[in-house]
């Protein structure tokens, strides 16, 4: 009799005790269930015909077409390169403004970037000699493209170089560094702001960028900091989130005209902007105004920006081919940023 009654106390229990073991079960698929579902929000993948990428446009998965996907779609202005390190998208637009009255077509190309440890930013330049840096001789464009993914004109300094050379001047070619080397390390006075004032970019090992006005650090201050490229042009657009509203604000008259540009910024570390602008003949196109490029930098999110030499410098290539000038040609160049060793 005692062993029934112990039975039947035992069931009662467990009567009892099913709902909360019920429930415990619930709560634990519920946990588990969200602990996935976040860390595929986190793993988000886009699939394009059998290629998968990520939210940043990398390739992800192992069961893509091949290492590098490549589209150039030149007739509706897409450009995109993607491996498991580095992403690019070239966008082409197109707008029409009224120039004093007069109807313009507006072209530009913006490039966003997102490389990495392994694919980080570098540059591209002419060979050094035993007398001069690499950089100072002068190329095709199409030349220092051809074994880069993306190539985006930069500061000229080597035709600064070849000035002063030529003209026996002392003339400021700004603190220069390409892939860790100094390349030039004199620049003008803090505060004397004429075009290219010289304003510098640095570029670090993290992927961060950092904007200083002229003469703010010397070159062996930014290797020591762990720079590995500094471009020296100018005005900056954008420094620690704010544009740069006396020279490239709405307001400003600092070389307040229309020209074919080219800039590059950075949204955040190993994120980059890029942008060229197509200005002539002005009979055709508008170029625009260093706001215009300020502005738009602000509109991508870019809390560092500097503008680089424009006119007929201006330019960018995708895998070794020209998408736009900013002129109908283009100068010999001593050399480029760079993004994708082919």
């Amino acid at each position: 009799m005692k062993t029934m009654k112990r039975l039947a106390a035992l069931f009662l229990v467990l009567l009892l005790l099913l709902p909360c073991l019920a429930l415990a079960e619930e709560d634990g698929d519920y946990e588990e269930e969200t602990y996935e579902d976040s860390a595929s929000a986190d793993e988000a993948v886009t699939e394009k015909d059998g290629w998968h990428f990520n939210s940043k446009g990398f390739l992800v998965g192992d069961d893509n077409p091949g290492d590098e996907y490549i589209l150039e779609d030149e007739a509706n202005g897409i450009w995109q390169y993607a491996t498991r390190d580095l992403a690019i998208i070239v966008t082409r637009y197109q707008e029409t403004v009224k120039i004093k009255k007069q109807k313009r077509i507006r072209e530009y190309c913006i490039a966003e970037i997102y490389a990495s440890e392994e694919s980080p930013l570098f540059t591209v330049a002419t060979e050094a000699t035993k007398k001069k840096v690499a950089g100072y001789m002068k190329a095709k464009p199409e030349d220092l493209a051809s074994t880069v993914m993306l190539a985006i004109s930069d500061d000229y300094y080597g035709h600064r170089l070849q000035t002063v050379d030529q003209k026996k001047a002392s003339w400021p070619v700004g603190v220069i560094i390409r892939n860790g080397e100094i390349r030039g390390n004199k620049t003008r006075a803090n505060g004397k702001r004429i075009l290219p004032p010289l304003d510098t970019l640095a570029v670090y090992g993290d992927g961060s960028m950092k904007i200083n006005l002229a003469g703010e650090k010397t070159a062996e201050e930014f290797l020591a900091e762990g720079a590995t490229q500094v471009f020296a042009f100018g005005p900056w657009l954008i420094r620690d989130g704010e544009i740069n509203e006396k020279e490239a604000g709405p307001d400003s008259n600092y070389y307040a005209y229309n020209e074919p540009r080219a800039a590059i910024g950075m949204v955040e570390p190993f994120h980059y902007i890029g942008i060229v602008v197509k200005g002539e003949p002005k009979s055709k196109y508008a170029g625009v105004h260093l706001d215009w490029l300020a502005e738009k930098f602000r509109e991508y999110g870019c809390t560092e920006a500097l503008n680089l030499d424009g006119g007929g410098t201006a330019c960018m290539f995708f895998n070794g081919k020209a998408i736009i000038y900013g002129r109908g040609s283009v100068r010999s160049l001593g050399s480029m940023i760079a993004f994708g060793q082919k």
